[in-house]
C-alpha cells in the first residue's frame, strides 16, 4: 500500500512539473509583432466632364447641291435638229457645245445609222439624199466633231473622227445651204490631206 502510495505521489509530481515548464516557455516567447497598419489617405480623382460648349457638333449632312442647268437645249432631240445646233455652235466656236449637240446625236442614232450604211452601195441619187436622213446627220456630227478638232489644232484626234466617217459611212451626204449635198467621206479625206500637209510643214 505505501509503494502504491508513494509511486501516486510521484506521478502527481511529474504532472505538475510538466505544466510550470510548459507556461514559462510559454512566457519566455516574445510577443508577434503585429504589422502596422497604416492610414493611407485616399485622393479621389474627379474625372473631367467634357464642356458643353467643348463637344463637338454633330456631322451635318451638306445640302444638297442642285446641278447647273445645262446651257444647251435638248428638248427637240431629232438627228437634223441636233446635227444643225451642232454647226451653229461650231459657227460660234463653241467646242462645248458642238461636243454637246454632235455627240448627242451619236449617242441616240448611232447604232441604226450604222445598220443603215451597210445597207447603201452608193450614193442615192439627186432628190433622194433625205431617204437616209439619218446616216446623214450621224456622219456630218462625226465630221464636225473632227471640224473643232480641227480647228483646235487636235490634228492626230481629227484624223480619228474623219476616218471613222470614211470607214462607215462612205456614201453619207450634207445638205448645204447654199442648195446642195456635198459627199461627207470625201470631204474627210480632203480634210486629212490639209492636216498632214500642215504637219509637214511644220517639220
Amino acid at each position: 500500500m505505501k509503494i502504491i502510495r508513494i509511486l501516486q505521489i510521484i506521478f502527481i509530481l511529474a504532472i505538475a512539473s510538466t505544466a510550470i515548464s510548459c507556461r514559462a516557455q510559454e512566457a519566455a516567447k516574445p510577443e508577434a509583432a503585429k504589422p502596422e497598419v497604416v492610414q493611407q489617405d485616399v485622393v479621389e480623382t474627379e474625372v473631367a466632364k467634357p464642356d458643353a460648349a467643348a463637344a463637338p457638333e454633330a456631322a451635318v449632312a451638306p445640302e444638297a447641291v442642285a446641278p447647273e442647268a445645262s446651257k444647251y437645249d435638248f428638248s427637240d432631240s431629232s438627228h437634223w435638229n441636233l446635227t444643225v445646233s451642232a454647226w451653229e455652235h461650231l459657227a460660234e466656236k463653241d467646242f462645248d457645245g458642238v461636243n454637246a449637240y454632235a455627240r448627242k446625236c451619236i449617242e441616240l442614232y448611232e447604232d441604226k445609222a450604222l445598220i443603215e450604211s451597210r445597207d447603201m452601195k452608193a450614193f442615192l441619187r439627186f432628190g433622194h439624199e433625205d431617204e437616209r436622213a439619218m446616216v446623214n446627220d450621224v456622219a456630218t456630227s462625226h465630221y464636225i466633231i473632227g471640224e473643232a478638232l480641227m480647228r483646235q489644232a487636235k490634228g492626230d484626234e481629227a484624223i480619228k473622227e474623219f476616218n471613222y466617217v470614211i470607214e462607215n459611212y462612205p456614201y453619207a451626204q450634207c445638205w448645204d445651204p447654199k442648195g446642195w449635198f456635198w459627199k461627207v467621206a470625201q470631204v474627210s479625206t480632203k480634210n486629212i490631206e490639209k492636216i498632214n500637209k500642215a504637219k509637214e510643214t511644220v517639220n
